[in-house]
């Protein structure tokens, strides 16, 4: 299971979450990547004039955060990373707003959780998702929720339509009791961590996990942990680690951090 908390503040929307995923009762490993981003491109229709090149109308990237069953969120995640690199419009036909790509996620999302669900581990393979984007009709960042109840029915609803936040997942219920009347960015770090930390909610646990919303981007942030020794945590890697850094390949991670204990960002 997990805890994510979103928010709208006057700094636009935020994702957040604990990096545990629950493989089986009272087993768990603080391994997941629940706070990511999903390029698309949404595609001029064919022009066989010009061999085969077809325009970007539009790209960007999505963010999205999950709840529930890893198996069924991870398989979403990975179609709609394929999918959604190729979407083509209709001119004066297609919905390209958030909604319209909203109800075409809603479609992958039904059909997925349906047959995950309809295995051996039935409601337990229901997972709650949050997946926002840039919105070029409205000019905003729009949010939609996508769930599943207990008989397998799906909805989407958009979310975060004015200041406020939203939490999914079995933390919820601990996170809501430490919530302030007005809630801060540290606030809401702060709460994420004191759930993380409690013994009670053991389907919660690991590093905090960030991103937030820039134009059309979705940025995801490493967090710092100044020990010492000091560490750059992306959910269980370290990427200042000497693995890392003294990797053969010469590569350095370029994730951008930011430090919960005083929401510096790097």
């Amino acid at each position: 299971m997990t805890l994510c908390i979103a928010w709208r503040d006057n700094d636009g929307v935020h994702f957040s979450s604990d990096s545990r995923i629950t493989f089986a009762p009272n087993s768990y490993a603080d391994v997941g990547i629940k706070v990511l981003s999903l390029p698309y491109q949404i595609l001029a229709p064919l022009d066989h004039i010009e061999n085969n090149f077809r325009n970007i109308t539009f790209s960007g990237e999505l963010g999205m955060c999950f709840a529930g069953s890893a198996v069924n969120s991870l398989i979403i995640k990975e179609a709609l990373a394929e999918i959604l690199k190729t979407l083509q419009h209709i001119p004066d036909h297609t919905d390209t707003s958030m909604q319209g790509i909203a109800d075409f996620i809603f479609v992958a999302y039904r059909e997925i959780s349906r047959k995950v669900c309809e295995t051996s581990i039935g409601k337990n393979g229901r997972a709650e998702m949050l997946i926002g984007g840039f919105c070029h009709e409205k000019k905003m960042v729009r949010v939609f929720c996508f769930s599943t109840d207990n008989f397998n029915n799906h909805t989407c609803q958009e979310v975060l339509q004015g200041t406020d936040h939203i939490l999914l997942g079995k933390g919820s219920s601990h996170a809501q009791k430490e919530m302030p009347m007005t809630p801060t960015l540290h606030d809401y770090f702060n709460i994420l961590k004191t759930v993380i930390a409690d013994t009670n909610v053991p389907s919660v646990g690991g590093n905090i996990q960030y991103g937030q919303f820039k134009d059309n981007r979705f940025i995801v942030h490493g967090v710092y942990d100044f020990g010492p020794p000091v560490h750059y945590w992306r959910s269980v890697l370290d990427l200042n680690s000497e693995d890392f850094m003294n990797n053969a390949s010469g590569f350095i991670p370029g994730v951008p951090y930011f430090d919960p204990e005083n929401t510096i960002r790097g």
